[in-house]
């Protein structure tokens, strides 16, 4: 299953590291906000697919995915599939490709100090 740090997981969403409590209970409170139908009635697939539409729509139209929204998507993806990682890779036919991983926790670390390395770098030069 996914990686925890206590109760915290951390979820890789294509270039995005999104910090999650309690991911199942997440879901539970947000599911009728999120627009998935009953989480219980989906499978790992109409999850992924659900994710992906939502990504691929924000991309489309050059919005940029809000904290919430990605906190909900990790919710969904982690909870329906136990991964902490899913990349959506661009098709040539205008789609998404999905592709589900479970990286190590080092790994998501790591990433997480380089995303927040780079905020900080950016509100620095943007103060100059």
């Amino acid at each position: 299953m996914g990686m925890t740090k206590g109760k915290t997981m951390l979820f890789l969403l294509n270039d995005h590291i999104v910090e999650l409590d309690m991911p199942e209970a997440h879901l539970r409170q947000r599911w009728r906000s999120i627009g998935c139908g009953d989480p219980h009635t989906l499978r790992a697939q109409d999850a992924i697919e659900f994710v992906g539409g939502k990504v691929c729509e924000a991309m489309r139209k050059s919005v940029a995915l809000g904290p919430e929204e990605l906190k909900d998507y990790a919710a969904l993806i982690i909870a329906k599939t136990g991964a902490n990682s899913l990349m959506l890779k661009p098709k040539s036919n205008g789609g998404l490709e999905p592709r589900l991983q479970d990286l190590p926790k080092l790994v998501l670390e790591t990433y997480q100090r380089g995303a927040a390395n780079d905020q900080r770098e950016g509100l620095a030069h943007a103060g100059s």
